[in-house]
């Protein structure tokens, strides 16, 4: 507190919501106006607290001048708060009741260019109030204003990005960017026949593609370019697919699908595969106990090899490169037979589109049965039950939507004069994809000798 024969002490707070060109000039005037106060009224300025471009409409937003505000008050450094208005200090009735709770220990005069509040007083109490319910009316006004803004351009197909995406030449959607659009297309194919996020990112950045805001690309920023709706010109409004926009595609709807049933696996997302590095670790069993295979290192002879060896039972182990070349030989093979692509398509592959159409309406299910919960119709043990076997049925339909669209990775390699050529050229993850695809492989102890005893190495077609 200020004693008696001292100036008091004032905090002064300046905040803009938008400072699109980043030069502070609403700032400067709230600064210039606030210090006239100060000036008249004799007081001394203890601390000069600013959030440029920062909005009060969200409590939740983070704002560092707010916050050492309160806290240079708590420590009892100011007993005067000046502002432009109040809704600049805040638009959250809450966070005023905060302060009138604080000033009741002490006081706080409060000052802005159009009014003065002592929050001691029922007066300056209301007054404050008023305030702040009015720039909280005036948020919910611009609130709804905004979201029937948005609701309208959604049904009409209009697109609303705040920025420039990926793929287009611009924030309206009216032209596709050539180069990046065409990355984007060849993306979705590799998606489709087993690529992985990351070795998409890796070629981005190694061919200089940067990101729209002149980042690199992660993988998880690619993941989050390809389900983005935009790219097959769908328009969606609070997560519900409204219609066809009006801007151009750069891939056709039932890729898009296809590509984000893959991404959104929840197998994928556990990422059962992910760090291997050798083409049977985690796929070729132990003939022994039945446990899948990992990888090791070994050494003959003061030479050292990658082996495929039993972490369960530790009693099978055999070199990589042999077990490889075996394995591949055999997928060429069978590859390369005329009735290949024939013997592929006998598999039972479920018609994807009714999948899609099935799951939407498990969903649409999901919701009715929330409905019925609040309005008190079905008792919380019969909403349990109901709601766990809707998503166990979803499960079963996003697995087998990944089902069928994991035979992609087959694409361009069946019916091939080099079948072996195309194979070996292929990441990692695509040949691995394709033997669990198509086989079973279970790795027995070898026998004695050190030649490579391709009996040992069952393989079973599936």
């Amino acid at each position: 507190m200020s004693t008696p024969g001292t100036a008091t002490r004032c905090a002064v707070y300046l905040r803009q919501s938008l400072d699109k060109t980043g030069d502070e000039l609403a700032v400067s005037r709230q600064r210039e106006l606030c210090h006239q106060i100060v000036s008249q009224r004799g007081w001394t300025v203890a601390g000069e607290f600013v959030d440029n471009s920062i909005s009060a409409s969200d409590a939740r937003k983070n704002r560092p001048g707010y916050n050492a505000l309160v806290d240079a008050y708590d420590a009892g450094k100011f007993d005067a708060l000046v502002c432009y208005d109040l809704d600049r200090l805040t638009r959250q009735p809450r966070q005023l009741e905060d302060w009138i709770d604080a000033a009741e220990g002490r006081g706080l005069a409060l000052v802005t260019a159009n009014g003065e509040a002592d929050l001691t007083t029922d007066g300056g109490k209301m007054y404050a109030r008023i305030k702040a319910a009015v720039a909280r009316g005036e948020v919910d006004r611009k609130s709804a204003r905004q979201k029937a803004s948005a609701k309208q351009r959604a049904d009409m197909g209009r697109p609303w990005w705040p920025s420039r995406p990926f793929g287009y030449s611009d924030n309206h959607g009216t032209d596709l960017h050539p180069a990046e659009a065409e990355l984007l297309a060849d993306a979705y194919r590799q998606v489709q026949v087993g690529h992985p996020l990351n070795a998409i990112a890796n070629a981005w950045n190694d061919a200089g593609v940067k990101t729209p805001k002149g980042n690199i690309w992660r993988g998880a920023q690619v993941r989050q370019v390809l389900i983005a709706p935009r790219n097959a010109a769908r328009r969606f409004y609070d997560g519900v697919d409204v219609g066809e926009g009006t801007w151009p595609a750069i891939v056709d709807v039932e890729t898009w699908r296809s590509v984000v049933a893959i991404l959104e696996n929840p197998a994928r997302r556990r990422g059962a595969t992910r760090g291997r590095k050798h083409l049977l670790s985690g796929i070729a069993v132990c003939g022994e106990c039945g446990t899948p295979m990992g990888s090791g290192v070994a050494s003959a002879t003061r030479e050292k090899f990658q082996v495929y060896i039993c972490k369960g039972c530790f009693r099978v182990s055999r070199k990589a490169s042999d077990v490889d070349e075996w394995v591949i030989q055999h997928v060429a093979a069978r590859l390369a037979r005329p009735d290949a692509l024939t013997a592929l398509e006998r598999r039972d592959r479920p018609d994807v589109a009714a999948l899609r159409a099935e799951a939407a309406t498990q969903r649409a299910r999901l919701d009715e049965l929330a409905e019925l919960i609040a309005d008190g119709t079905m008792t919380a043990a019969q909403f349990r039950t109901a709601n766990e076997r809707v998503k166990a049925r979803i499960a079963e339909l996003e697995q087998d939507m990944y089902d069928a669209d994991a035979y992609r990775v087959f694409d361009g390699l069946v019916g091939a004069s080099n079948p072996r050529e195309l194979f070996d050229g292929l990441p990692l993850a695509r040949r691995r994809a394709a033997v669990g695809l198509l086989m079973t492989v279970t790795v027995h102890k070898a026998g004695k000798g050190k030649v490579f005893d391709p009996s040992k190495v069952v393989i079973e077609w599936k």
